[in-house]
């Protein structure tokens, strides 16, 4: 199956939704509920923390603490999706051959497989 628009050639295409058969979801571990945001909030942490370095005295105590308590939960999360991911991967397969119309957000052509 192409996952690009046969017409402008963009990859951002959308599945149509039919009335005739019932939407397949893909399964998305709560692994990656988590993992997302965590790394999001250490990323955020990270950026005050060296904004602290940079404008202040460093740093302080409890914004490492929270730090190292973010990167631990960041890396469960990613040890946890890493394992649940060949089942991910399975399901957005599945997803993507059981949709049969599909339309480009660039140029809003619609088409069948």
């Amino acid at each position: 199956m192409q996952y690009q628009c046969p017409k402008c050639q963009s990859r951002k295409i959308l599945p149509v939704a039919s009335a005739s058969e019932p939407a397949v979801r893909p399964v998305v571990p709560k692994s990656l509920v988590f993992l997302i945001p965590s790394l999001f909030i250490l990323l955020l942490l990270v950026i005050i923390s060296i904004a602290m370095w940079i404008f202040g005295n460093g740093a302080g105590q409890t914004l490492q603490i929270a730090t190292v308590i973010i990167f631990i939960i960041s890396a469960i999360a990613g040890v946890l999706f890493w394992r649940d991911l060949p089942d991910f991967k399975i399901s957005m397969q599945s997803f993507m051959q059981a949709n049969k119309e599909w339309k480009c957000r660039d140029c809003n052509h619609q088409w069948k497989i």
